[in-house]
């Protein structure tokens, strides 16, 4: 009797188990395909294409992983998932993964003062690695810059040494790029070896990121992608210039592959130990809702904690992004070769949505569709979204058009007689709502995953 209870338990167990496997198996599917489906969708029928790679990933399981757009649009080579792109201030993050690892060799402390390892300045004595990881030093934002220019590191520091501070360090946050150029400075000096050959021998060997290494001058990686501003006509190649004067705060390159393997050695405790991990993706200055660790932002989306970092080329046709949710083990990575924000933050937008099920707009254009004027005509008017905010829907020969938050005038393109998208904005939907008892004509907005409703101000 005994025996047969124990085997009908452990068929329960087993059948337990298959369900749950069998339920996220079919859950990461399906995200699996939404993701697919929603990146497609974009680049087919928006305006301002998506240009660059991007991966999608829960614990080991990659969701997403793929490529879009132009490597090089002169010469029609095709970015691909190995492409490699300069990751500008997600670089911030490998700095302070240096710094803790000096820490735990014993060869420095996060409570120092930069006075013990930079000389030259008057603020030394006031300054700690801490208040530098955290943007809470007081320097201001950039170091030398001297375009296409070579900035030795030694140079930078001289030129920062000469800096006041803008605030009492530890007092406020100010972003700042010069702070991160002095810690790799600091790293050099402790270390022994240049701030790139660290990274090189201590992080990207170890961690198997064999297409990761610190930029040192203007020049173009083997399968780098060139930087454009890519609008809605042809893409213009932009120039890049020297990373030597970003060095510590801007000057990485990677791409999909090993910046995985990264997010995978911090989950995993690889590369430092979980003390160390802790004390990176603690909110330093502010709190969890908002606020700043070692190198990465910090706050909570979808009631989930939310890290990340986002990476700009200054006029060099480059942006990134890594977000990390360790509640889920998600990550998301997205590398692009195009100055413009706009596609890279409707498409990081809608696919944190779609990992999390939330509502979000899958893009689709309209086909000749030809709404009545009698119709457009009731729709135009003010409209009270909230208090001291109103949206005005104008008609003008036979078309609505409004001011969107960018201060542009956008015509809206029906998509049948209630819905219409935003010219050359094709995630922005708007939909029109008549309430015949209240008497009422309400207006939704839905602006990627954000959405707004207000209702038509009857003078």
């Amino acid at each position: 009797m005994k025996n047969n209870i124990k085997i009908f338990f452990g068929v329960m167990i087993l059948c337990l188990l298959l369900i749950i496997f069998i339920f996220d198996f079919t859950e990461a599917a399906n995200k699996e395909s939404n993701l697919e489906e929603f990146i497609l969708s974009y680049n087919e029928n928006c305006s301002y294409k998506y240009s660059g790679a991007v991966l999608v990933a829960r614990g080991d399981k990659v969701l997403l992983n793929k490529a879009f757009g132009y490597a090089n649009y002169e010469n029609n080579i095709l970015n691909n998932t190995n492409t490699i792109f300069p990751i500008a201030s997600i670089t911030k993050s490998f700095t302070a993964i240096v710094i803790m690892h000096l820490q735990e060799r014993d060869l420095l402390s996060v409570d120092d003062y930069i006075n013990k390892y930079i000389e030259g300045n008057n603020w030394g004595d006031k300054v700690t690695i801490h208040h530098l990881l955290s943007h809470t030093s007081g320097l201001p934002k950039d170091g030398l810059f001297l375009g296409q220019k070579n900035v030795s590191l030694e140079n930078n520091i001289e030129y920062i040494n000469k800096y006041s501070l803008r605030f009492n360090p530890g007092t406020k946050y100010s972003y700042s790029n010069s702070g991160y150029q002095i810690l790799a400075a600091i790293i050099e000096k402790v270390s022994g070896e240049s701030y790139n050959n660290y990274l090189k021998k201590y992080i990207f060997a170890p961690l198997k990121m064999s297409n990761s290494k610190g930029g040192t001058d203007s020049s173009y990686e083997k399968k780098q992608a060139i930087g454009y501003q890519i609008l809605t006509g042809e893409p213009y190649k932009l120039s890049i210039y020297n990373f030597s004067c970003i060095t510590g705060s801007g000057n990485i390159y990677s791409n999909l592959q090993d910046l995985f393997n990264y997010d995978r050695s911090i989950s995993n405790y690889n590369i430092l130990s979980k003390d160390s991990i802790d004390k990176i993706f603690f909110p330093h200055w502010g709190d969890w809702d908002n606020g700043y660790g070692y190198g990465w932002n910090i706050a909570k989306k979808y009631n989930n904690v939310r890290y990340s970092h986002s990476g700009n080329i200054g006029g060099g046709g480059y942006n990134s992004l890594m977000i990390r949710y360790p509640e889920t083990d998600y990550v998301l990575i997205f590398l692009t070769n195009n100055a413009d924000l706009t596609a890279l933050n409707v498409v990081s937008e809608s696919m944190e949505a779609i990992i999390f099920d939330k509502e979000y707009v899958l893009p689709q254009k309209a086909k000749n569709v030809k709404v009545a004027n009698s119709i457009l005509k009731k729709y135009a008017g003010n409209y009270k979204i909230v208090e001291n905010v109103i949206i005005k829907i104008d008609y003008r020969d036979g078309k609505l058009s409004t001011v969107a938050d960018d201060g542009k005038e956008y015509e809206l393109i029906p998509l049948n007689n209630t819905q219409f998208y935003y010219e050359n904005r094709e995630y922005i939907k708007c939909e029109f709502q008549i309430d015949e008892q209240k008497n009422e004509i309400i207006l939704k907005i839905t602006n990627a995953t954000r959405k707004f409703q207000g209702v038509k101000i009857i003078k």
